[in-house]
């Protein structure tokens, strides 16, 4: 009873976690109007169909806690995994995107027939 007790608190600590942002500039935080915030779903997700994990950006590892990076406006490319929950499939999708200080964008999954394949990734603007 114990073992399944602890594989429960670190399960919950790491969806807890992964919420968790990465500022990927250099120097001091700065305002919000400045960065842009690029979220994807935690590596963890109950019961989600489709999960889509940022993997990198820019050549910088994402952690497995970490769903959200903070950049610079500009031009960045994204290393992204597409998995699909029912065939335990995945895909990996490499993503050019040109982002602007002050807004969010998520990442979303484009699916086949039936959610049996993910034949892309897009990133899209929350504002």
């Amino acid at each position: 009873m114990k073992s399944i007790e602890l594989s429960l608190l670190a399960i919950a600590a790491l969806l807890a976690g992964g919420c968790m942002s990465v500022q990927l500039y250099d120097g001091p935080k700065r305002d919000r109007d400045e960065v842009a915030r690029i979220t994807g779903d935690p590596v963890v997700t109950a019961g989600s169909p489709v999960t889509v994990i940022l993997r990198q950006v820019d050549g910088h590892d994402i952690g497995v806690t970490q769903t959200s990076v903070e950049v610079l406006e500009g031009k960045h490319n994204l290393l992204v995994d597409c998995r699909i929950a029912e065939t335990k499939g995945g895909s990996r999708h490499s993503l050019d995107v040109e982002v602007y200080g002050g807004r969010k964008y998520r990442l979303r999954a484009e699916t086949g027939p039936a959610l049996r394949e993910c034949t892309g990734v897009t990133l899209e603007s929350q504002d």
